[in-house]
């Protein structure tokens, strides 16, 4: 590698991601939505900012990692999916399974039943994995790894808009790679364009000499793409979630004119990151390298907050005014960077732990 070692702006791009994404989280769940123009702006800024930015720094992570061998890839991507749904029964679905029993509310359990059929981040990412175990092992180059993903997302696109499943476990499974239904909130093939991209973006990072003309260039380059696609998209009502603001259901089932888009703006976006390193005070710079570090802790502790919060006190209705709402989401942010620390302390406490034993035991 020419450009070796963590990247300050794909470490700042993901900690901005995550405030943005607490932010809109909190707002979906608790937000009365009085103010439209409210909603729009916060939903942006947990959108385009912050799924798409993850999506293509995974793919970055793949090609500065030290643990990307096809079998690592594998096997993480493996025990992840299987966390995903341990983590979707315990924060989505468990909080509704509670209610059933307590109360005897029978809507709560197929509500407990979608919510654990969740396809959310956490299993997208896990397929993504896989995917990458895959490209590693049969040695993919570029030319045939961008014809093969396009014709994945085509494919995709095509099945999301006119195949029609079957209820039941058939469009939970399908979820997983189509835009099935409403709780298929991350299909494979609307969004594994986003770490490829970030694959290939990696790869081009690691070889570049001079950052700032890579930046400079790749500014040049997607940010014109980005509008032209955005004007065009509002001119001709190709709706991929930023037609009406509100980055739901055409969002998270997108299709190639959405990926095109989107992954432009991230492109661009990491770029203004590398800008925003050198103007950003330092103690910020390092705050928001810290959220990038404790990523996938302050996620799931962030959601757990939120879910049960709406269930047991917020009663899932959502009541607040902007001013409220705003006030819950930096309380929410707070106390999920403060939990996801003390974790990561303990962890690190449970490794240097382990290791002195282990040089103990050899020493004797």
């Amino acid at each position: 590698m020419n450009n070796p070692g963590r990247q300050v702006e794909i470490d700042i791009a993901k900690g901005i991601a995550i405030i943005g994404m607490i932010f809109v989280h909190a707002e979906e769940y608790f937000y009365n939505e009085s103010i439209p123009w409210a909603v729009q702006v916060i939903e942006f800024f947990g959108s385009p900012p912050a799924a798409p930015v993850f999506m293509l720094a995974l793919g970055v992570g793949i090609v500065y990692s030290k643990n990307n061998t096809p079998s690592q890839l594998a096997k993480r991507g493996i025990k992840m999916l299987g966390l995903s749904y341990l983590y979707n029964f315990l924060v989505y679905a468990l909080p509704h399974l509670i209610v059933y029993f307590k109360d005897g509310d029978a809507e709560q359990l197929p509500t407990a039943i979608e919510e654990f059929a969740n396809v959310d981040i956490l299993q997208f990412a896990s397929l993504a994995f896989l995917t990458f175990a895959l490209i590693k092992k049969i040695n993919l180059q570029t030319k045939p790894l961008i014809v093969s993903t396009l014709l994945v997302v085509i494919i995709g696109e095509w099945i999301t808009d006119h195949v029609v499943f079957p209820e039941g476990v058939i469009t939970y499974v399908c979820g997983l790679f189509f835009g099935t239904s409403g709780i298929s909130f991350f299909p494979y093939c609307s969004w594994i364009g986003f770490p490829v991209a970030g694959y290939i973006f990696g790869q081009k990072l690691s070889q570049c000499y001079e950052k700032k003309a890579f930046y400079k260039t790749l500014f040049k380059i997607f940010m014109p793409i980005y509008f032209v696609l955005l004007f065009n998209s509002l001119e001709l009502v190709i709706d991929f979630g930023q037609v009406k603001g509100d980055y739901q259901l055409s969002y998270y089932h997108m299709g190639l004119y959405g990926n095109i888009c989107l992954i432009s703006f991230a492109l661009w976006w990491v770029g203004m990151c590398y800008y925003f390193s050198k103007k950003f005070a330092k103690w910020f710079v390092d705050y928001l390298k810290k959220l990038s570090t404790n990523i996938t802790v302050i996620y799931v502790v962030q959601y757990a907050i939120i879910v049960y919060s709406y269930v047991f006190i917020a009663k899932e209705t959502s009541v607040l005014d902007i001013a409220d709402a705003m006030f819950v989401s930096v309380a929410v942010f707070f106390v999920s960077v403060r939990i996801a620390d003390k974790y990561m302390e303990m962890k690190r406490a449970r490794v240097l732990k382990a290791q002195k034993k282990k040089i103990a035991s050899e020493e004797k």
